[in-house]
């Protein structure tokens, strides 16, 4: 795992769109399954049933970071706020 990714993950794909987008999924779980997402350099699952954020990078199959998805959300929720 690279916990690297997710430092570039906020830094160079994080956008109001994609946080957003990341924050309504997580809102909306059931605790249930699993969603995934594919951005522009990025692609994140949220395993609920995991409770697990899982950010890869779209050009390199083998980079990865998994964190616990709590602390996912709360990240995604302090960039939102500083962005506004």
């Amino acid at each position: 795992m690279d916990d690297c990714l997710i430092e570039r993950f906020f830094a160079d794909e994080a956008n109001e769109h994609v946080v957003r987008t990341l924050l309504a999924a997580i809102s909306a779980a059931s605790g249930v399954g699993s969603k995934y997402f594919t951005f522009n350099v990025f692609n994140v699952l949220l395993d609920f049933e995991l409770g697990a954020a899982t950010v890869e990078d779209e050009f390199d199959p083998v980079a990865m970071c998994r964190v616990g998805l709590g602390g996912f959300a709360d990240r995604l929720r302090r960039f939102d706020e500083t962005q506004r």
